[in-house]
């Protein structure tokens, strides 16, 4: 059977980036490992204290251990990736549907975009108290808080898709007497993807800053606490090893969009 050929013509496709004959990929895991090995030789050298850094290898070994400690698991790491999903799923829904409603609504746009522009200059975590005081000390106020710290990115990312869309596509859509679910679902979602996944990529990085950070400072519990817990108890290998969750975390679930977006990116292909 014959393969079948890209609808994007070659002339216009990215050419593939090689470095010494190396994908981007294989770059990353070079740097990675060179980073982990620097670390471990450093660290191992006597040049610095153990109480300011251990290394990888010990890290890795503390992280192991700490995976069959049942609260440890179930009360910090799991109740922070829960906390990160949630925060990220509710930016991803909001932030798309926001960036839909003022691509479609000049009054929308013009009402959200003031906002939009100055959010960064705004202190978000100084809402924390103010959701405490409405939600109580539970997980609502974090999630709250990380998700108005990362919905924007994903807001200004879908709305750059939306608009991108030429003209003509819509008076063709309505030429052939398409219902708004059928252009959202057909034209525009196909159409700005490869923005909204790169919107949403960089909302993961914000979800997992803003619910770690939340949890070192305001919560009780959570993977964030226990690293500001070891921190003020000059525990450094507990603090590193919950630094390596983090860090191996991160890593997949950026790893997982960026490929995601390879996939689902039309202009890729």
């Amino acid at each position: 059977m014959r393969a079948r050929s890209s609808v994007v013509p070659s002339y216009v496709r990215p050419a593939p980036h090689r470095v010494a004959g190396l994908p981007s990929p294989a770059w990353t895991f070079v740097f990675v490992v060179a980073a982990v090995v620097a670390i471990e030789v450093y660290a191992r050298s006597g040049a610095v204290s153990r109480l300011d850094l251990i290394p990888v290898s010990d890290m890795v070994v503390r992280a192991v251990e700490l995976l069959g400690d049942r609260d440890f698991v179930v009360d910090a790491l799991l109740r922070s990736v829960a906390l990160i999903c949630a925060s990220f799923a509710a930016s991803a829904v909001a932030g798309v549907g926001v960036a839909y409603a003022m691509a479609r609504s000049r009054w929308v746009h013009r009402a959200v975009t003031p906002y939009v522009n100055v959010f960064y200059a705004l202190p978000i975590f100084a809402l924390y108290p103010v959701l405490v005081v409405m939600f109580g000390t539970g997980v609502v106020p974090i999630i709250l808080l990380a998700t108005l710290f990362s919905v924007v990115i994903v807001i200004s990312h879908a709305l750059v898709g939306f608009e991108s869309t030429p003209p003509i596509v819509g008076k063709l859509a309505r030429s052939l007497e398409m219902s708004r679910a059928q252009q959202l679902r057909k034209i525009l979602l196909p159409a700005a993807l490869p923005d909204i996944l790169a919107g949403l990529k960089l909302g993961l990085g914000y979800a997992i800053i803003a619910v770690l950070a939340t949890e070192f400072i305001l919560a009780t519990t959570g993977l964030g606490q226990v690293v500001n817990r070891a921190y003020n108890n000059f525990d450094t290998l507990d603090m590193y090893a919950g630094i390596v969750f983090v860090s191996v975390f991160a890593l997949l679930a950026n790893l997982a969009l960026g490929a995601a977006l390879s996939a689902f990116d039309w202009r890729r292909r």
